[in-house]
């Protein structure tokens, strides 16, 4: 619903620490003529390469600047997303626009080491932007308890939460509250509110 959509926490990549699937998705129906283009050089290793080359970006420019400005393969430009355009005056930038997909998973393994998982993840395209960690009331945890499993039990050596490689930023929730942060650095690692405020 608004916009969002629920996608399987099992199409999660722990190894890319992406869902290579919606990517090429994305891919094959926002630009077929540049995935043509691709297909003609690589055959049927076209899938493979593409998600090499985007592993390899992101490693290198780090997740935002990959979905600012996309990437390159063997000459053909792709873009990972498309912004909003300032007016409506060229129907064709709002449609491409209209073609991103926001995803919502829940539950999502991310480490290759253990099984260890997190609330929720947001994507565009397949690409994560956003961690969340859940706690309420009812089991008696607020965002304090949310933080110290950030600070402890998620390893910011992990590809998701390597810093601007992955997820750019980290949510904790409880029905009153919610912090941020940018940047998971274990015991160091700073929150910020992101509050509306209650009472």
């Amino acid at each position: 619903s608004n916009g969002w959509h629920l996608c399987n926490a099992s199409d999660f990549s722990r190894d890319l620490a992406f869902d290579k699937k919606a990517i090429i998705s994305f891919i094959q129906t926002s630009q077929p003529k540049e995935w043509a283009k691709l297909q003609s050089y690589y055959k049927d290793e076209t899938e493979s390469k593409f998600i090499q080359r985007l592993f390899k970006e992101l490693d290198l420019r780090g997740m935002l600047d990959v979905i600012r400005h996309g990437i390159t393969d063997s000459g053909v430009k792709f873009r990972l997303a498309y912004f909003k355009p300032d007016s409506g005056l060229n129907p064709e930038t709002i449609e491409l626009y209209k073609l991103n997909k926001l995803f919502v998973a829940r539950q999502v393994f991310f480490s290759s080491k253990n099984n260890r998982s997190i609330d929720l993840l947001l994507s565009l395209n397949g690409l994560p932007v956003a961690t969340i960690e859940l706690k309420n009331h009812f089991t008696g945890q607020t965002v304090k308890e949310a933080m110290e499993q950030y600070r402890t039990s998620r390893d910011p050596k992990e590809l998701l939460f390597q810093f601007k490689k992955r997820a750019l930023v980290h949510f904790t929730l409880d029905p009153d509250e919610v912090y941020l942060t940018t940047k998971l650095d274990s015991v160091n690692t700073r929150f910020l509110p992101f509050n509306k405020g209650f009472n």
